[in-house]
C-alpha cells in the first residue's frame, strides 16, 4: 500500500441505526491497517459511531477517508440531513479524536496517526 493523495477509502450506506456498523468497521479497519495504536483507534472508533449517529434519517450515510503518511482525514456526511446540535457534536469529537469540522450533514474528522512501533 502506498501513502500518499490517491489513497482513499470510499463507503455509503442507508442512514439507519441498522446500518451504522459499517462506517465504524470499515473506518477502524483502515485506521489498523495503516498501524494506527488501538488506542487512537478505539478513539476514532467512537468518534465514527457518534457522527453516525448524529446523522441518521433520510437518505445515505458517506464516508470518505484520505490518508498520508502522518495524518488522516474522515469525512462523514448525509446530504439530507443537518446535526442538531453541531457545538456540542464538535466539543465532543475533539474529546475523543481532537481536530472536528461540521457543517451541515458533513463532519469531518482529521487526526495526526499515531503508528505503533
Amino acid at each position: 500500500m502506498t501513502h500518499g493523495t490517491q489513497d482513499q477509502l470510499k463507503v455509503s450506506f442507508p442512514a439507519s441505526p441498522t446500518f451504522t456498523r459499517i462506517g465504524r468497521v470499515a473506518v477502524a479497519g483502515l485506521a489498523l491497517r495503516l498501524g494506527m495504536e488501538v488506542a487512537v483507534v478505539e478513539q476514532l472508533r467512537l468518534a465514527v459511531d457518534r457522527v453516525v449517529a448524529s446523522l441518521h434519517g433520510p437518505g445515505r450515510i458517506h464516508v470518505e477517508a484520505d490518508w498520508q503518511a502522518d495524518h488522516l482525514t474522515v469525512v462523514l456526511r448525509n446530504p439530507e440531513v443537518t446535526v442538531a446540535d453541531p457545538q456540542q457534536l464538535a466539543e465532543e469529537l475533539a474529546e475523543m479524536v481532537g481536530e472536528a469540522e461540521i457543517d451541515g450533514g458533513s463532519v469531518t474528522i482529521s487526526l495526526v496517526t499515531e503508528r505503533e512501533t
